[in-house]
């Protein structure tokens, strides 16, 4: 028992001190001052400090995410670099009428009429293509007024996002920028030597051309950007016209025309390939009957 006292004490103090330890650790992180009370904990007690550094009793509400409202979806669409165009083909009483009145939709939308072609078919219909220049924030609305001139047969909408063509356009547009206003510094201190110099203005004469090019692409944009395209496509309805009685025999009439062209193509065909033959025929038969003839003269001539 002796043996076993001094091993039983030593781990009777290793226990004691570890106890010891966990709850005064425990204590610690429990501990805090209260003039200034945790963050987490006043968060999850739903706690919040007023001015006066007391703690205000506030319900804790779990934060759900917000919607975004029409205005802020809007605002969203707008900041988009979206190209809109669209197709429309339409059936119409009158393609003159109908023309005029997709020009004034065009214009009532802050557009304009870009390109227009008609045409006249075989039974005296009007067609024609119209392309409509509208402005971007209008597109719906001069589409549904296109759509009211007549009878939709198709519509067909693309829209094509240039905002990483547009963004690209205008980093490259800003260096040569940059680069063309270092160059123009250089140029206008004349500080290096003639060689240096003659090699400024001809990198800035590159650079200034290079400019130029890209504010033209960027000019494109803006205006594809600001202005939407619309095709229209009308067209008048077919005509019905009753079938006379006569239109069945001009129809066989019609039919019969090629197999009549047909037929005396072979018959010339054949009086062409047998004419050869037929003259050598003709010539053996007056030969034969010449011999035939001097036989019966010479016959009665010697009987």
């Amino acid at each position: 028992m002796r043996r076993l006292r001094l091993p039983l004490l030593v781990s009777a103090m290793v226990v004691t001190a570890a106890i010891g330890g966990m709850v005064l650790t425990r204590a610690a992180r429990g501990w805090r001052s209260p003039a200034e009370p945790s963050t987490r904990n006043a968060a999850a007690f739903g706690l919040a400090r007023t001015d006066s550094g007391q703690s205000a009793a506030t319900p804790a509400e779990p934060s759900e995410p917000s919607e975004p409202s029409g205005g802020a979806l809007a605002a969203r669409f707008a900041s988009l670099r979206l190209i809109r165009t669209a197709s429309i083909a339409l059936e119409v009483a009158r393609y003159g009428e109908a023309a005029r009145r997709a020009e004034a939709v065009a214009v009532a939308h802050g557009g304009y009429l870009a390109d227009a072609r008609a045409w006249q078919e075989a039974d005296d219909r009007e067609r024609g293509t119209l392309t409509l220049r509208v402005q971007a924030d209008r597109f719906d609305q001069a589409l549904r007024a296109l759509e009211a001139l007549g009878k939709v047969e198709s519509t067909s909408v693309e829209t094509q996002d240039v905002g990483k063509e547009y963004l690209d356009l205008e980093t490259r547009l800003a260096a040569k920028r940059d680069t063309e206003g270092r160059l123009r510094d250089i140029l206008r201190t004349r500080t290096a030597g003639l060689a240096d110099v003659l090699a400024a203005e001809k990198e800035l004469s590159r650079v200034i051309e290079e400019r130029e090019r890209l504010e033209g692409e960027r000019q494109f944009y803006d205006r594809q950007l600001a202005l939407s395209t619309l095709t229209v496509e009308l067209h008048e309805p077919t005509a019905f016209v009753r079938e006379s009685a006569v239109a069945p025999l001009r129809e066989a009439l019609r039919k019969a025309l090629p197999l009549l062209s047909a037929s005396v193509a072979a018959l010339l065909y054949a009086v062409v390939a047998a004419l050869p033959w037929v003259l050598v025929g003709l010539g053996i038969w007056r030969l034969r009957h010449r011999f035939a003839t001097r036989r019966r003269i010479r016959a009665v001539v010697e009987g």
